[in-house]
């Protein structure tokens, strides 16, 4: 039943040792509980949370049947896995999941303890449907990236070269995009410490975190919210 193999992500990683007990003990308190605890399912599609409560069916020797919520199934839908968490379980636990459109069962298989980093997140990150073109600024030099995701901390560029940085810690960053549905786009303009710097196949991708105001606080979390309410209507059936 245990699968030694996780998908790498930022969002989990594998508990080598959870101390005493195993994911098949805790299997079967779950088994043996009457009536059967709550657990609840977390997913991240397009980096944004999906949680809801699960009701237990069955548990198996092959592991866990379901169900929850229409938007957490077509989250599962995507992801083919998702993370449980909730008694009787001492950790997180990964499982892959399969969603029974038919029956509306998800079955729950390959269980093991993994620890959540997302957990760790100060706040909601969002990926964008088509990467928006932004402007950076730094002294005299400037250049275009293409943003991929954004949160209130910060945003991930890519840029076709790394020697446009420079030797530059600060950037102007530009966001140019509606801030409210159906309205024409806006400017933000904000200052931002570039983090980390790596190669993605043929471009760079740079790690910025922002030096805010509240002006450029309030329009990245009015630009956030938007995206997020994009997101989860792409999950709504």
């Amino acid at each position: 039943m245990v699968n030694t193999e996780i998908p790498d992500n930022s969002f989990f990683c594998l508990i080598n040792d959870p101390g005493e007990g195993s994911v098949e003990n805790d299997l079967l308190k779950l088994a043996s509980s009457s009536p059967n605890a709550d657990v609840q399912l977390l997913n991240y599609y397009k980096e944004v949370p999906v949680s809801a409560p699960a009701r237990i069916l069955d548990v198996t020797e092959s592991g866990v049947i379901c169900r929850t919520s229409e938007l957490q199934a077509r989250a599962i839908e995507f992801s083919g896995h998702t993370i449980i968490k909730g008694a009787p379980f001492r950790h997180h636990v990964y499982a892959n999941a399969l969603n029974n459109k038919e029956t509306g069962e998800i079955t729950l298989s390959a269980l093991h303890y993994v620890e959540v980093h997302s957990d760790q997140r100060k706040s909601v990150r969002v990926r964008m449907q088509v990467p928006p073109l932004i402007g950076l600024e730094a002294g005299t030099t400037k250049f275009s990236g293409r943003m991929l995701d954004l949160s209130l901390d910060g945003c991930a560029v890519n840029i076709p070269d790394r020697n446009l940085l420079e030797n530059f810690s600060f950037f102007y960053i530009t966001i140019t995009m509606p801030l409210k549905p159906h309205q024409p786009p806006g400017t933000t303009r904000l200052l931002a410490k570039l983090a980390k710097v790596y190669q993605h196949n043929r471009l760079f991708r740079c790690i910025f975190l922002f030096e805010h105001d509240k002006s450029s606080e309030d329009q990245i979390g009015a630009l956030i919210a938007l995206r997020q309410t994009d997101i989860i209507r792409e999950l709504s059936p």
